[in-house]
């Protein structure tokens, strides 16, 4: 048996089932569980769910207000915190006035954008926002750019700086080596989670999951130990994990792997924050534009995406200038990390992050890092609005 989607659709004609089905895809899932007919047809397949969908569009042709009534009848089926959308073609302000008061999130006349139906979907109320700590997710525009080196650090200068409690969670299920650059040894981590997907996810699954480091307010949920194939894991099940930990720490910081998958989208879409780690060499412009694209394409605002340069002053036979990078990303760099792989191996060999090494131009870097995120905390809302980062540049390319 089929498991059932977060988000459910209900259609006039089977032509929409696409749309429908794209949606699903930006937002991380399979597929969309559709019902063909109208807002009174779907009440049926509503009450047969085991559970109320988290998501719903409702398109209704060209229909008007004479639909009101059925999209009540299927509010009586859908829990409160269920994100409505509804599709028409009617462009019509005290119908959309109705619809508002009924709890719907938005309406779009035809033709509707996919990327804007998925983030009218994914849009927290004011309280979801509210009773949650924030999440930041760090990926590198390719492989062994640094993210996770970077990731690391700042949840330890987030918990130790700043005294956020702080959960950093290695979802590089093959490769991750953030337990083991801490010297951590854990049993369980996160291969609790991808091998056991159909279990729920509770207090004492989060407990057996999570390792501290030392005495500090940091905590790691590990990669596995061992190689393993990766399992195919439902974008609902990181989701429920993201959900949860966001109940009970300042600040939840995912180590995304270099790969792309449903559930990679997911992880994305849940962040607060996305932080682009990559280096002045074509490959990483060429996968950053990439992977910067399709986060468009998502509906991931460039807002709430920060791209930084690491190893900022190395050399390479293919190197870039940053002025080309941020041309061809549309995109402008806001920090550059310095070149210092002598403090980072030395860091690794002794099991422990940069900022415990000592005083290193990059360990003050990383602090500052970590403070632009933890005075974001307390000022989201006039940083989303300038689209500026305070940080400056230890090492800018452009004065070279």
């Amino acid at each position: 048996m089929n498991k059932q989607s977060p988000l459910m659709a209900i259609v006039a004609h089977e032509k929409e089932q696409e749309f429908a089905h794209k949606v699903a895809t930006l937002m991380g899932y399979a597929n969309a569980d559709i019902v063909i007919g109208s807002p009174r047809d779907a009440t049926t397949s509503l009450s047969a769910r085991s559970e109320s969908p988290r998501y719903l569009i409702i398109d209704i042709g060209d229909r008007g207000s004479d639909v009101l009534p059925e999209i009540d009848s299927v509010a009586e089926y859908c829990e409160a915190d269920t994100h409505v959308v509804v599709i028409g073609s009617v462009n019509d302000v005290n119908f959309y006035r109705e619809l508002r008061a009924r709890g719907v999130v938005e309406y779009f006349t035809r033709p509707a954008n996919v990327a804007d139906v998925r983030t009218a979907l994914m849009i927290e109320s004011e309280e979801e926002k509210a009773e949650g700590g924030k999440v930041i997710a760090f990926m590198s525009a390719a492989s062994g750019d640094g993210a996770s080196t970077i990731a690391l650090n700042t949840a330890y200068a987030l918990a130790t700086e700043y005294r956020k409690s702080v959960v950093l969670v290695d979802m590089d299920y093959q490769f991750g080596m953030l337990a083991k650059n801490l010297d951590l040894t854990t049993p369980f981590g996160i291969k609790e989670l991808f091998e056991h997907p159909d279990r729920g996810i509770d207090s004492t699954l989060i407990e057996r999951m999570i390792a501290a480091y030392g005495n500090s307010r940091l905590k790691i949920i590990a990669a596995p130990n061992q190689l393993h194939t990766l399992p195919d894991v439902r974008a609902e099940v990181i989701g429920d994990l993201i959900t949860t930990l966001r109940r009970e720490y300042d600040v939840v910081i995912l180590d995304l792997p270099h790969i792309w998958t449903p559930w990679v989208t997911a992880a994305i879409s849940l962040a607060s924050h996305t932080v682009m780690v990559a280096q002045l060499w074509l490959r990483s412009v060429t996968h950053s534009s990439r992977l910067l694209n399709v986060w468009h394409n998502a509906g991931i605002s460039g807002h709430d995406t920060t791209l930084v340069i690491n190893r900022s002053g190395a050399k390479f036979k293919e190197a870039v200038s940053a002025r080309d990078f941020e041309r061809v990303c549309a995109l402008p760099i806001k920090y550059y990390f310095v070149n210092d792989i002598k403090s980072v191996v030395a860091a690794e060999n002794q099991g422990k992050t940069l900022l415990e090494g000592g005083n290193s131009v990059l360990s003050r870097q990383f602090k500052e890092f970590a403070g632009f995120f933890a005075k974001n905390e307390e000022a989201s809302d006039s940083s989303r609005e300038s689209g500026k980062s305070s940080l400056k540049s230890a090492q800018s390319p452009r004065g070279k």
